[in-house]
């Protein structure tokens, strides 16, 4: 097991179950355009936002903030809330959580995060290391890997989106989920948003015009398993992929994948698809057991970092389920990890039991809870 390198893949595989997968593309050129946008009228009175960008990845050196009128506060029993962030917050089945700054803070801003903000994001998600170690991981990687958004007041950075075609959040100020989706909407059009459930259902409620879901996988199950509790035999069989198993890996992960989406990858765009199996084998992010030339179990990574993984893409091909497959395979994923990393994570449907028994086997025990957007 070693850290990803410095380049990242161009296509990347969020699982909303395990097995499970999802291919997106981030745009070409949206991280190099320059532009300001301000928000739908109530919501900037609300808000006192503006949401600006400047030079990729670096600093806005111009942002333009207003005063948040007082009287879009409202009280409730002694509370101070906002009513429009309120209902977004019922709407996604969480509120808005007692705040006393709201009643003294005078503006928010947005901006695109580049190298100057590196300390400060690295604070912010590393308050939680397993819930955000997708973030963790691809901040490894630094800012080229993707298009990062922080909502700030004053200088502080209050939430974060890494958004593309695939967006991640973590947005601890329900708040900032507004103008964090209005400068997603301007640069990119999401197809997915994942991770932390809160996050996840704020920003889906807070696009304006509002975003109807073809898919809402709510709620997944976030498990982990540390070092010392794993359970179960690991298979000798399994180990790391090498460059010769591409073509066998190709194949199982395009089964998954239309298994669990309902699209064939390889008929969407597979030099792509080819890319990021291979990428995944280059990381040394992918483990398989074959038998007979065959791809019997395999798993992924989707992040790295030195406290916690979190893997994806557990799958055991039809013919072999039933027989323990999964379960040995994954173990001798998670004894692998544990020779470099002390905890491994997974989220996981709701409604896959199988999936949650095989992993609860393991010794996993759910810590938190996702949730996945799919447009």
């Amino acid at each position: 097991m070693v850290p990803p390198p410095a380049r990242a893949a161009l296509w990347l595989v969020v699982s909303s179950r395990q097995p499970g997968g999802m291919l997106v593309r981030k745009p070409d050129a949206a991280n190099g355009v320059a532009f300001g946008v301000g928000l739908a009228g109530a919501d900037a009175a609300e808000l006192g936002v503006t949401v600006t960008a400047g030079e990729p990845h670096a600093a806005s050196s111009r942002v333009v903030t207003h005063p948040a009128p007082m009287s879009a506060r409202v009280r409730t029993d002694g509370k101070v809330t906002s009513p429009r962030i309120a209902e977004r917050s019922r709407l996604s089945r969480y509120r808005c959580e007692d705040n006393p700054r709201m009643a003294t803070r005078s503006a928010l801003r947005v901006a695109r995060l580049g190298p100057v903000h590196a300390g400060q994001l690295a604070a912010l998600i590393d308050r939680e290391p397993v819930n955000n170690v997708y973030l963790r991981s691809e901040l490894r990687l630094g800012f080229e890997a993707g298009d990062w958004w922080g909502a700030f007041e004053e200088n502080e950075l209050t939430s974060v989106v890494l958004g593309w075609s695939l967006v991640v959040p973590y947005i601890p100020d329900l708040e900032t989920a507004a103008p964090l989706a209005q400068a997603l909407a301007a640069s990119a059009q999401p197809r997915m948003i994942v991770g932390h459930r809160a996050s996840v259902m704020a920003l889906h409620n807070a696009f304006r015009p509002p975003r109807p879901a073809r898919e809402l996988r709510d709620p997944q199950p976030l498990m982990t398993l540390d070092r010392g509790d794993l359970q179960g035999t690991p298979s000798p069989d399994v180990r790391l992929s090498v460059r010769s198993d591409l073509e066998g890996l190709i194949v199982a992960a395009a089964r998954m994948h239309r298994e669990e989406m309902g699209i064939d990858p390889l008929a969407v765009d597979a030099p792509a698809w080819r890319m990021r199996m291979l990428s995944l084998i280059e990381r040394r992010w992918s483990w398989l057991w074959m038998r007979d030339h065959e791809v019997l179990f395999k798993a992924e990574l989707s992040a790295w970092t030195p406290e916690v993984v979190q893997i994806q893409g557990v799958y055991t091909a039809p013919k072999y389920r039933g027989q323990g497959i999964a379960r040995a395979g994954l173990a001798a994923v998670c004894a692998s990890v544990f020779k470099d990393v002390p905890r491994c994570s997974l989220y996981v449907n709701q409604y896959n039991v199988i999936a949650q028994r095989v992993y609860e086997r393991l010794g996993f025990k759910q810590t938190d809870v996702f949730a996945t957007v799919m447009y």
